[in-house]
């Protein structure tokens, strides 16, 4: 909505203010301006009457309102009522004869104070002294006119016609200026809204090229750490077949086979890292079973104790008692390795590190927004990790699990060991949450989720070396078969290819798909079991070959081995671990256990 009030000024810009003694020029006037605005014989109020109301007809042919005063101590009294009632005065004409030795001077200084736009005519100033500087005197404003003889009625409507007509038009100009004011303030401020959105989105668009970098990065980190992890699991697959069969063959003196024992565990270990790893990359989601909590913070001290050095002192207890939880063991013992770690690095000079167990109960939604954002009702066992280190600042502990802030290098920068935890902890179906104060320490309580159902109280597995006494300590009563293995590491075909052989079995070895046809159209008729790495270089991959062996023998079992994550493998063939899939790293008695399973199933016609 546009300044519209020029009409308004239109109608109220023919107000005339006289000043004289001559009581009828009032009546005068008003004759003057009939006998000047009639036309043609018609009255001027015929005239007047036929003239729209809009038009500016009207405002030429209608005759002004006209006040007349005698007294010049009333002026200035009335143009400051007619200016506060917003019907101010267009013109002032005072008869000079009246402020014959008086200060007139003053007297327009003040009208014009009250009034700024307002018009004064002064006549019959001849008598006045130095009347010739009177414009001078009073800066010679421009609607200011003196003249020097009396003006008559008819000079006097002349007058008053001429002035308020530019009057008008004045106001006109000025109201349009202001309606042009009002439409480039409001274009004005739709360019200061549109300039505000740009902004805003150009803004939103670097925190999305920023976050789509960050993503990137973490891609490609993640596509590094499965790469990795398939490397490390070749070779971890080589120490641990080494290892079994060292243990197997006596492992020599008490203290070499105990040496042999604890190296193989640190190797499923490493392997259960390298494994979560993977799957957290691919965001897989574990399948968790019945574990006992305290068992496995038992069975992981001596390591984590030489883990977090002799200066850190480690002190656990549980309470008494304690259900199982549903959780993967791998998991669990990497979650309280990079909680240790952690810890570890927040005493450089050393302290106390404690671990402690114990079962909460949440009963309903409420109580559960009470304990943490992500918690749910029901029976959890919280194992806490708290160190006596340095502690965080309100901004370190916001950013603990903020995957953004990984490469900020700023305070509260995120550690991508304890955003694993994170992700671990959810795949169990529980919670983390996190305590610090500055120069106390530190505390990190996991909350999973209770085990229910017959398998609830049946405790997990120690981490002590399993052995197959039937497998490992002589050969399988089953006929000694011909293996086909297929794997581009030399050193992986080469303990595969010890183990089996220690079985009575006869193995092929193959380093890629083109090998392994070549040895296939060879050996067809006594080759009864293929072990195919997925991966394989030449650009046939592991399933390429199993479809052409397929062709040739349906019945032929195969069983694929792989370092990678099952689900990252572009193929539709289902992998069952156990069955059909071996992941590695393995060691013999899961070696032999796959083998030995497919060998049993019916011969092949």
């Amino acid at each position: 909505m546009y300044l519209n009030t020029i009409q308004h000024n239109a109608t109220t810009c023919s107000r005339i203010l006289i000043v004289t003694e001559e009581s009828t020029l009032q009546e005068d006037l008003r004759i003057s301006h009939a006998l000047q605005n009639s036309s043609h014989g018609g009255s001027s109020a015929a005239m007047m009457s036929g003239v729209s109301s809009g038009s500016k007809a009207r405002a030429v042919a209608t005759p002004p309102e006209v006040v007349c005063t005698g007294n010049e101590k009333e002026v200035l009294g009335l143009v400051e009522a007619a200016s506060q009632e917003h019907r101010p005065f267009s013109l002032v004409i005072m008869d000079g004869r009246i402020f014959y030795g008086k200060d007139y001077r003053h007297l327009i200084g003040r009208l014009w104070q009250a009034q700024r736009d307002l018009h004064v005519v002064l006549h019959a100033v001849s008598q006045l002294e130095s009347y010739e500087q009177i414009p001078i005197d009073l800066g010679a404003n421009p609607q200011l006119l003196v003249f020097k003889f009396r003006l008559v009625p008819f000079e006097i409507t002349q007058l008053i016609r001429t002035l308020t007509t530019r009057h008008a038009a004045d106001q006109q100009s000025s109201h349009r200026s202001l309606n042009l004011n009002a439409q480039l303030l409001e274009m004005t401020s739709k360019f200061e809204d549109v300039s505000n959105r740009l902004c805003l989105e150009q803004d939103h668009r670097r925190q999305l090229e920023d976050q789509l970098c960050k993503n990137q990065r973490l891609e490609t980190v993640g596509r590094f750490a499965a790469a990795m992890g398939h490397f490390f699991n070749n070779y971890l697959t080589v120490i641990q077949g080494h290892l079994d069969v060292a243990l197997r063959n006596g492992g020599g003196a008490a203290p070499q086979e105990t040496i042999l024992k604890e190296l193989l565990i640190a190797t499923q270990r490493a392997a259960g890292v390298t494994s979560q790893f993977v799957s957290f990359n691919r965001r897989e989601y574990l399948q968790p079973a019945p574990m006992h909590l305290p068992q496995i913070i038992e069975g992981q001290a001596e390591v984590l104790q030489k883990a977090v050095g002799e200066q850190i002192v480690i002190q656990i207890s549980h309470q008494p008692g304690l259900p199982s939880v549903m959780a993967d063991q791998a998991s669990l013992e990497q979650i309280i390795f990079n909680l240790l770690i952690h810890a570890r690095e927040s005493m450089p000079n050393g302290g106390r590190l404690m671990i402690q167990t114990r079962e909460v109960s949440i009963a309903d939604t409420a109580a559960a927004g009470q304990v943490h954002a992500e918690a749910k009702p029901g029976r959890y066992v919280v194992m806490s990790i708290s160190d006596t280190g340095k502690g965080l600042t309100p901004e370190e502990q916001a950013g603990l699990f903020d995957a953004s802030k990984l490469t900020s290098g700023q305070e509260g920068s995120a550690d991508i060991a304890l955003i694993l935890v994170l992700g671990l902890v959810r795949m169990q179906g529980g919670w983390i949450d996190a305590r610090s104060v500055l120069e106390v320490g530190t505390e990190f309580s996991i909350y999973l989720p209770v085990a229910t159902g017959a398998a609830a109280d049946v405790p997990a597995p120690s981490a002590a070396v399993t052995t197959d006494k039937k497998l490992l300590g002589q050969k399988v009563e089953e006929e000694a078969s011909t293996i086909l293995v297929v794997d581009d590491e030399d050193s992986v075909r080469q303990v595969m290819e010890y183990v089996l052989t220690s079985q009575g079995h006869r193995v092929l070895t193959a380093a890629d798909a083109n090998e392994a046809w070549a040895i296939w159209r060879e050996k067809a008729s006594v080759i009864r079991l293929a072990l195919i790495d997925v991966k394989l270089p030449g650009g046939v991959s592991g399933f390429d070959l199993e479809k052409a062996l397929a062709t040739e023998d349906p019945t032929l079992p195969v069983i694929f081995t792989c370092g990678y994550s099952p689900t990252s493998l572009s193929n539709a063939k289902e992998l069952k671990a156990g069955e059909n899939f071996l992941p590695k790293p393995f060691g013999m008695v899961e070696l032999l256990n796959i083998v030995g399973q497919a060998l049993l199933k019916p011969a092949r016609l």
